[in-house]
């Protein structure tokens, strides 16, 4: 909720041809090019002297006082959504990672400026936040991409709230997405398609890929590695800056500080190592900057995957980390969802599990077990008994 202020003004009486009774007290108005609220005083005439008792007129002050310290100190009134946006993208944006701020920046300006911009804050409600969502889904818009623009618009409510400019209910809480879909299949490779792809690769890619599709590393924190945070000795990587697109950064979050076993790729880096390297020199790096995402992407690992078949649309960065957090949850060294999340860096479960490639297999093998211990006939041996004779 927004502050609340409680003034109790002195009743005053101005002298003069003919005296009156008056009070002074604060109000906040907005600065429509800051954007903040500016206090200034306020006198209020209350009645001539010959006309109106000091008792009336402290009665009169009271009323009055009473509904100006009733007052919620917000911009309900006051403020639009798009000039609340500036003041978003001005103070909050600054605070987030390169990647995801980008995309804020891309849907606020594509989607919720034009949808909300005209609006003052105290006007939306969830029926307008859930026609908003529902005429994304008409035009085609993905159930991911009305997730983002649901967090996002729940954000600025958020902040909203936090910074005095609105009380009440978020009006993005109570609104729904419908069920998830996805347009695009996940695909997922064999452990020969896996082989074969690294080895068609350069070098140092052929480090890249390896690194991420073993433990399981943004393509951010890839690019923003370097050699000091390579620890040759414990033979682990600490995960803790991010490069991305000409932006350096922290970790998407807290849980994304983490350090992880590198295995028989720590001969790999020693290898490739190159002599004198300090620790604040990138692991990844053309020309001494650290790579570009896209143009590694575009050069190396698409051309091979479309070379050697194993294309498939939405096929990119992501695609190795989804190989390792899947592979993490299968076969005879499985670990569970939480050791998958811990490695990933994720906050939570679900994430981790949207990222995982389902197969049969593993419960295939679940239910052949089970059927051996269970059912010692086949179903066929079973469905031939006689059925046994009903007690009396």
């Amino acid at each position: 909720m927004a502050r609340r202020e409680h003034q109790n003004p002195e009743l005053l009486r101005a002298n003069g041809p003919r005296p009156y009774w008056y009070i002074r007290y604060r109000v906040r108005l907005l600065n429509n090019e800051t954007g903040e609220f500016e206090r200034k005083e306020k006198r209020q005439h209350l009645g001539y002297c010959d006309e109106v008792t000091k008792a009336e007129a402290k009665r009169k002050r009271d009323e009055i006082m009473a509904k100006v310290n009733g007052q919620v100190f917000s911009l309900q009134s006051q403020i639009l959504v798009g000039d609340f946006l500036n003041l978003y993208e001005q103070r909050h944006m600054p605070t987030l990672a390169s990647g995801p701020r980008k995309k804020y920046e891309s849907l606020l300006k594509n989607h919720i400026g034009p949808a909300f911009g005209h609006w003052r804050l105290c006007d939306v409600g969830t029926e307008n936040v859930q026609h908003f969502l529902n005429t994304k889904k008409s035009a085609g818009l993905s159930w991911w991409t009305r997730n983002d623009l649901k967090g996002i618009v729940s954000g600025v409510f958020t902040k909203a709230s936090e910074w005095g400019y609105r009380s009440g209910t978020n009006p993005a809480l109570k609104t729904s997405l419908g069920p998830r879909s996805t347009k695009r299949k996940k695909y997922g490779w064999a452990d020969e398609q896996i082989l074969n792809y690294i080895s068609e690769l350069p070098e140092a890619v052929q480090l890249m890929v390896a690194t991420l599709v073993t433990t399981g590393m943004r393509e951010s924190e890839l690019a923003g590695l370097r050699w000091g945070s390579v620890d040759l000795g414990l033979n682990t990587i600490r995960v803790q800056e991010t490069y991305y697109r000409g932006e350096k950064g922290e970790t998407k979050t807290e849980e994304s500080h983490r350090d992880l076993w590198l295995g028989s790729l720590g001969q790999s880096f020693k290898a490739f190592k190159p002599v004198g390297a300090g620790p604040d020199d990138y692991v990844f790096q053309i020309d001494g900057k650290p790579i570009d995402d896209r143009s590694v992407l575009r050069r190396y690992l698409r051309p091979t995957a479309k070379r050697l078949g194993l294309f498939f649309p939405g096929f990119g960065w992501r695609t190795f980390r989804r190989l390792n957090i899947t592979a993490l949850q299968q076969g005879p060294e499985a670990v569970n969802v939480f050791e998958a999340m811990a490695q990933a860096g994720h906050t939570k479960p679900e994430t981790t599990m949207r990222y995982t490639l389902l197969e049969s297999t593993g419960r295939q093998r679940a239910i052949t077990s089970m059927q051996k211990r269970w059912l010692p006939d086949s179903c066929a041996g079973i469905m031939r008994r006689e059925p046994k004779s009903e007690v009396a």
